[in-house]
């Protein structure tokens, strides 16, 4: 059976009180795990990249994470996508339900060796991952007793359904199936028809998890 993630990533606009409600309406929805994006500006960024001010308005603190996920872990499963150590050692002390790891961070062996320690679900986004990085990462599990997913998905937004690639996913399976699962997590364009074909087909192709992204109005242009 295939599991639904409801991203939430950047859709909260900042706002600890809609990422709350965005999360809570996915999991009353149907969706049977929501996902958070946890980071730091300090993490991501240099003080004079362009974008360091966008990150420090959009991320929470610590305290605010503990609120936002104690309160929606009471309604239902939530993953982290972890960007950097001091987002994982936050997750990991609100005992979220798994960990997700950037695809530019499958070579960070300070941040794979920690979270390979774990014994929750492990998300490795491979979008435009090469596959000496792939390999590199799952190092990493070989003596977890858990499986790790690897997510297919080219991340452009919306992202084109000729830059879906979804035969990657057989690629995938071939390399990395007897050590892995495979998952795909899909950017288009959630007003089109491929929104909904594109993430059903690559269920067909075998894939286990399909993360989508969501909002409360898709007439407001946020982030």
């Amino acid at each position: 059976m295939t599991e639904i993630i409801a991203e939430i990533a950047n859709a909260h606009q900042g706002s600890v009180t809609n990422a709350e409600k965005l999360a809570i309406d996915c999991l009353k929805s149907g969706a049977d795990a929501v996902k958070f994006q946890i980071y730091f500006a300090d993490e991501l960024l240099v003080k004079t990249h362009p974008r360091y001010e966008h990150f420090k308005n959009q991320s929470f603190s610590a305290v605010q994470w503990k609120k936002l996920i104690s309160k929606v872990k009471k309604k239902g499963k939530v993953y982290c996508d972890i960007f950097g150590e001091k987002a994982f050692k936050i997750a990991k002390k609100l005992q979220v339900d798994g960990y997700k790891i950037h695809s530019s961070d499958l070579i960070n062996h300070h941040l794979l060796k920690k979270v390979s320690k774990e014994n929750k679900k492990i998300f490795l986004s491979t979008g435009g991952s090469r596959f000496s990085e792939i390999s590199y990462a799952l190092k990493y599990f070989k003596n977890s007793k858990i499986k790790p997913i690897l997510l297919h998905g080219f991340q452009s937004y919306p992202t084109k359904v000729e830059d879906s690639k979804l035969l990657r996913i057989n690629f995938l399976k071939k390399n990395f199936g007897h050590i892995s699962d495979i998952g795909y997590q899909d950017h288009c364009d959630g007003k089109s028809e491929e929104g909904y074909l594109i993430p059903s087909m690559s269920i067909a192709l075998g894939t286990k998890i399909i993360e989508k992204h969501i909002t409360l109005d898709r007439n407001r242009n946020g982030f």
